[in-house]
């Protein structure tokens, strides 16, 4: 098919040639150089005629010329409009010839139908195809689309698939897939490999074997393929440039199974000979061998090559030089097998500082938020290259703006050039209904009203402005009113934050809340309200001062209830003061996938007046770390978990100030409040039941996430262990082992909306309270 569609428009051309040559010889005629009187077209029927003239370069008047002709009847058949296209000439008056395009139309495709496929969606194949309603019947079209249907089947492992096209007197193209078996992987082999184990070239690819119920094993051209690139990458990376891999497959006779091989040719390690660095002016050839990692005498390596490349332009950026160039190659040196230099030119450029800095795109915003963002870049000093992409990196995306872009203008030869910020600004304000259930906490409702770009100094001064939404906006505050009530926990609180108190990098917390549950033994209410007033340090550190006021009011309270529960029967008023500082390098704050946050507090209640007196501590540290990421950046994530808290004052602290554990949010495989002390019943001085919390508290985890499904289901298996106690011991530790399920839909928010664990404790102590479902589910009307 291909090959008469390739030579089509030649033979064609040949045959009508050979053919008007034949005719003029038999009529006597030369229609060398003879004038074209007219141009006609015929067969057009459904074709606009113009697209066809458009593409007829020779034009009346002109001397008839075969090639020309030839030219155009190949444009012609290539419109992919035409099943043949011919040419013909008829004498005219005085000398001049009339020449005729002869078409034949292909008919049209009223519809394109795929059948019979269950694993791919209609979506899917039809989405691979050029092939629309519409488009002419071309016979190399729809035999091409039968391919890339067989094609998509492959790229996921079905070899057997076949596709096979009919159209219908009405236009109707009909693509009948017939579905082959999914090809698996039994089991993978690497050949000539002898640097590296199998082990160690396994853990480079993503293509795996199967395994029975843990592993499907799915065959992938596409996937096998992008594992010879990462293996060839693996071995360049450490020196062997010279290395290919060759990646094979074969089929099981029935197939369904696949043996996949990987030959590898390794060749031979390369050495770094010497380090030649041309170009340079603002530092020296000894400080650039300094910066970058490849040093003389190291095993060469491609991406050690790369980073040396951004750590030379980093330098330089630093300096004001945003424009330099630096270029680092690898030449091998001929006369010393397997070594190589590292080739460093460079091409400095001018040194600039910061001009104006002019910011657009912020209609609500103020400038001064935005200023705040900015780093390393001020009006007068030496511009910083990092400083830029800092800069786009606090923009883009963030609670106020959709994306953020920075941009040096000016004359290159200009020594001050300007920095213009664009923004794309956010909807920052929000109202939510909705409704959760959680095994730890019943079911609430929620009415949440929230505005990120808050500005509590921004009054209306119209109804007008307060009900369009033109007030209290643009100063990058925070302000948010919760109303959750619910038939076991209620919680209504307004919370204001200003993150940069005087344009400085102090920041101001505040809250007040009502907070009502009801226990097991007892009804607890809760009234107050928190200001904290911090600082951050850098990018990562912050403290806080926080002070709380409140006071809490015990009743209803069962005969059978604690003693500890009696003991704080009533109201109480609870102070503190206290200390929190806090490093966090998350990557991202709902959904983590790198880096860590600890958080230490320690807080002294009766600092400000109230019933008690104790001093509270805790430290909060969680670590994630990326294991592996797929084809669609989905990230496999291991994250840990460590809890620690002491009350120094023994007894002091009452029953509603000490530490629990236990349900979904703290230790899975347990009841809410599920281990820990027992208190001593009032009514008969044994021990009951019902928890009253210790005074020492550890826990301690890990989880292992991986997506299952797109970016909205993932899975977890996790191990949750710790112990709640009045003396530090480590003799009433518990442990549960489980997995679940996390589920997230674009239009449930950016936390996960549903989570499903089910977890079985392995250690445990008599009277602990196990629960094997824990869940927690939210859902916006």
């Amino acid at each position: 098919m291909t090959l008469r569609r390739t030579y089509a428009p030649l033979i064609v051309g040949l045959i009508v040639h050979l053919g008007i040559a034949l005719a003029g010889m038999a009529q006597g005629l030369d229609l060398s150089d003879r004038p074209v009187a007219n141009i006609r077209l015929e067969g057009i029927e459904r074709v606009d005629p113009s697209l066809v003239y458009n593409q007829i370069r020779i034009k009346k008047g002109d001397p008839y010329d075969h090639r020309i002709v030839a030219e155009d009847i190949r444009r012609l058949t290539h419109l992919n409009k035409f099943s043949k296209v011919e040419a013909r000439v008829e004498p005219d008056h005085d000398g001049a010839v009339i020449l005729i395009y002869a078409v034949k139309e292909l008919p049209l495709i009223s519809d394109v139908q795929v059948v019979g496929n269950k694993i791919l969606s209609d979506q899917e194949l039809l989405g691979r195809l050029r092939l629309r309603a519409g488009d002419p019947a071309d016979d190399y079209l729809i035999d091409r689309a039968s391919k890339q249907i067989v094609s998509a089947y492959e790229e996921s492992g079905y070899f057997d698939t076949t596709a096979k096209a009919t159209l219908s007197n009405g236009g109707i193209l009909l693509l009948q897939v017939v579905e082959g078996p999914r090809l698996r992987i039994r089991a993978i082999r690497f050949v000539g490999n002898d640097a590296f184990s199998d082990k160690q070239l396994q853990s480079k690819i993503r293509s795996r074997a199967y395994v029975p119920l843990l592993r499907k094993g799915e065959f992938s051209r596409r996937r096998t393929l992008d594992d010879v690139s990462r293996l060839r990458q693996f071995y360049q990376d450490r020196g062997y440039l010279d290395a290919e891999v060759v990646r094979e497959f074969q089929t099981s006779p029935d197939g369904r199974n696949a043996l996949v091989t990987f030959t590898v040719h390794e060749g031979h390690q390369h050495i770094v000979s010497d380090i030649i660095v041309s170009g340079n002016q603002a530092f020296s050839s000894g400080q650039i061998r300094k910066i970058i990692s490849l040093q003389v005498g190291d095993v060469f390596s491609v991406n050690q090559e790369t980073k040396s490349k951004v750590d030379v332009t980093n330098r330089y950026g630093d300096l004001g030089f945003i424009e330099a160039k630096v270029e680092i190659d690898h030449a091998f040196v001929y006369d010393e097998p397997y070594k190589v230099d590292v080739l460093i030119v460079i091409d400095e450029g001018r040194q600039y500082s910061v001009g104006k800095i002019i910011i657009t795109g912020n209609n609500v915003t103020q400038d001064r938020v935005i200023r705040r963002q900015i780093r390393d870049l001020w009006p007068g000093r030496r511009y910083v290259s990092r400083g830029i992409e800092r800069t786009e990196q606090r923009l883009s995306p963030s609670a106020l703006f959709e994306k953020g872009r920075v941009t040096v203008l000016g004359d290159p030869e200009d020594e001050f050039r300007d920095l213009l910020i664009e923004v794309k600004e956010k909807n920052t304000g929000s109202i939510g209904f909705g409704a959760g259930v959680s095994s730890d906490s019943g079911l609430v409702g929620a009415f949440d009203i929230a505005q990120r770009n808050f500005d509590i100094l921004d009054g209306p001064e119209t109804l007008g402005e307060l009900l369009t939404g033109k007030a209290f906006i643009g100063a990058g505050q925070y302000m948010r009113l919760a109303l959750q009530p619910g038939n076991e926990t209620s919680r209504y609180s307004v919370t204001f934050r200003e993150p940069y108190l005087l344009d400085s990098n102090v920041f101001l917390n505040t809250s007040g809340f009502f907070f009502e549950r009801q226990r097991s033994d007892y009804d607890e209410q809760r009234v107050g309200g928190t200001l904290g007033l911090g600082q951050r340090f850098g990018q990562v550190w912050s403290a806080s001062i926080q002070s709380r006021v409140e006071k809490i009011d015990l009743d209803n309270i069962d005969p059978d209830a604690p003693i500890d529960v009696f003991d704080v029967q009533g109201e109480n008023g609870l102070t503190s003061l206290g200390l929190a500082v806090t490093r966090n390098t998350v990557d991202n704050r709902t959904a983590p996938t790198q880096g860590s946050r600890l958080v230490l507090n320690v807080s002294r209640a009766g600092a400000l007046g109230g019933d008690y007196n104790f001093t509270k501590a805790s430290v909060d540290i969680h670590k994630f770390w990326t294991l592996k990421e797929d084809f669609f950046g989905r990230r496999t994530v291991l994250a840990g978990h460590l809890q620690l808290g002491h009350i120094f004052e023994d007894s002091e602290a009452p029953v509603f100030e000490r530490f629990y554990a236990g349900g979904h949010r703290t230790f899975r495989g347990f009841g809410f409040r599920g281990i820990g002390p027992r208190g001593i019943r009032a009514d008969t001085g044994t021990e009951g039941i019902d928890p009253i919390g210790g005074e020492i508290l550890f826990l301690a985890g890990v989880q292992y996430s991986i997506p299952l499904y797109h970016d909205s289901v993932r899975g977890v298996v996790f191990i949750d262990s710790g112990t709640v106690q009045q003396d530090f011991s480590l003799d009433q530790y518990r442990a549960a082992i489980g997995g679940g399920l996390r589920l997230q839909l674009p239009f449930l928010g950016s936390s996960p909306a549903f989570a499903l664990d089910v977890a079985v404790p392995i250690a445990k102590e008599n009277g602990d309270e196990e629960q094997v479902f824990s869940f927690n589910l939210g859902i916006p009307f």
